[in-house]
């Protein structure tokens, strides 16, 4: 049985327990025949199938290994709804909110990675551009090892404006360049809200959205090469500011 059209493969054992713990609409969940059913991940998987009647399916890892040759299927798919955005208007702002605003993100592996390192330092809201931005695909929610189903993503038409309404609201906006003077750790980020901008895998952001920003800080290196994976960077500055904001006593 395969998916029909405007349906999502979710792959991976992680991913397909997330989507499940995240209450996102599945219909089936396929296993490999002949796997230890007793593996806590898979045994957790069956176990929400069932409270939830989603029904499994047991297919050959013959068939596994056609229709996901290049991802690491774990011998576990489940076959669920697109992935749906929020609309702007929903995102709630507190004291201890973490944002993240990725301008023009492209490459899915990237922005699977970037999803999964935001999630785990506590972002909740993603925003990203409707036009020349990677969507929310099979790949980014398995790369994202399903921390894709445990935040918001907003589409919106103008990152500008975007910034602009976060910034009536009382949100700080971080922007990151390269040719920053500030460096990331300089920034004190307790008792306020917080909004970062991760650019484009090749241009960073535009010049434009960082004219927009309270400060524009950058990550310093020592090393020959002077740039570092968009995902990488994305975790090394959110985790310094959930560092202080978790010091300072802001997360109950």
């Amino acid at each position: 049985m395969d998916k029909i059209k405007n349906e999502y493969f979710i792959i991976g054992r992680n991913p397909v327990l997330e989507a499940l713990r995240a209450h996102y609409p599945i219909r089936l969940v396929i296993v490999q025949e002949g796997i230890d059913l007793k593996e806590s991940v898979l045994n957790s998987i069956l176990a929400h199938a069932r409270k939830n009647d989603i029904q499994v399916l047991f297919r050959e890892r013959s068939w596994f290994d056609r229709r996901f040759k290049i991802m690491n299927h774990q011998g576990v798919v489940a076959v669920g709804a697109p992935y749906e955005y929020k609309d702007i208007s929903e995102l709630k702002i507190k004291k201890n909110s973490l944002i993240l605003i990725l301008d023009r993100i492209q490459d899915p592996q990237n922005f699977g990675a970037i999803i999964r390192a935001a999630e785990c330092a506590g972002v909740k809201d993603i925003i990203i551009q409707e036009r020349e931005s990677c969507d929310v695909t099979e790949t980014v929610m398995s790369v994202s090892s399903g921390a894709v189903f445990h935040v918001s993503i907003y589409k919106v038409s103008n990152l500008a404006q975007a910034i602009s309404e976060l910034k009536e609201n009382g949100v700080w906006i971080i922007g990151t360049d390269i040719n920053a003077k500030d460096l990331y750790f300089e920034i004190d980020y307790k008792n306020h809200p917080f909004a970062f901008i991760m650019g484009n895998e090749g241009e960073g952001v535009r010049k434009g959205l960082l004219k927009e920003c309270d400060y524009v800080v950058k990550i310093p290196m020592r090393g020959k090469v002077n740039s570092l994976n968009v995902s990488v960077a994305t975790g090394i500055i959110l985790f310094k500011a959930f560092e202080e904001k978790l010091k300072n006593g802001e997360y109950k």
